[in-house]
């Protein structure tokens, strides 16, 4: 009787081990799928998603500069130094501007009667040398951002006025009117002057 209690308890305990190995087993493929699971999950949850490009505004085409409707560029470009000359025309000369933009690149082809300005933008935030004159200052440095939600293009010239003077000229573009219309506004900051002078100008869209 005791030799048969012994063998039930022995086939017990081996039946016991083996359905434990059993479920060992067999929950091991569901540990490596909910490990991987997990792994995998948290690498694309931590990646950044990259901003949608076509959320941007379109830049593209050719614009015009409505004289009627856009503030006089005299005041910034007085302070900047220009001449006289220079502040006369830039109040009455028609300029259309064109502008080709891509993700890496934006250009921006300003022309008018004796006046003739390019322009290269690089809308990585990034700091460049730049030898433009911009309203009668001399550019130094240029850099260019996306700002507000990515609706406005941003360019923040480091420049020197004629009188030596230096300090920032910041020309910030977007769209309105469905996004038939160009608002450029600068915006002239000296660093020995408290105040700043701002200018709007409005550029409708060649159809």
């Amino acid at each position: 009787m005791r030799r048969a209690l012994n063998k039930s308890a022995s086939t017990s305990q081996g039946e016991s081990v083996i359905n434990s190995t059993l479920m060992r087993f067999l929950l091991l493929p569901s540990l490596v799928a909910i490990t991987c699971f997990g792994i995998f999950g948290l690498r694309q949850t931590s990646a950044a998603p990259e901003p949608d490009q076509s959320d941007k505004p379109d830049f593209n085409g050719t614009w015009t500069l409505d004289l009627k409707t856009s503030a006089s560029l005299e005041p910034i470009m007085n302070k900047a130094g220009a001449s006289l000359l220079e502040r006369n025309l830039a109040s009455w000369t028609d300029l259309t501007a064109t502008i080709h933009q891509t993700e890496q690149v934006i250009t921006v082809a300003t022309r008018g009667r004796g006046f003739a300005l390019d322009e290269t933008l690089y809308p990585d935030g990034r700091s460049h040398p730049s030898d433009l004159q911009l309203l009668g200052a001399n550019c130094l440095s240029a850099r260019t951002a996306w700002y507000g939600n990515q609706k406005q293009l941003v360019v923040t010239y480091q420049i020197k006025t004629q009188q030596g003077k230096e300090g920032r000229l910041i020309v910030t573009r977007y769209l309105i009117n469905e996004g038939k219309t160009e608002v450029v506004v600068f915006t002239l900051k000296l660093n020995t002057e408290p105040d700043q002078i701002s200018v709007r100008q409005i550029w409708p869209k060649q159809v």
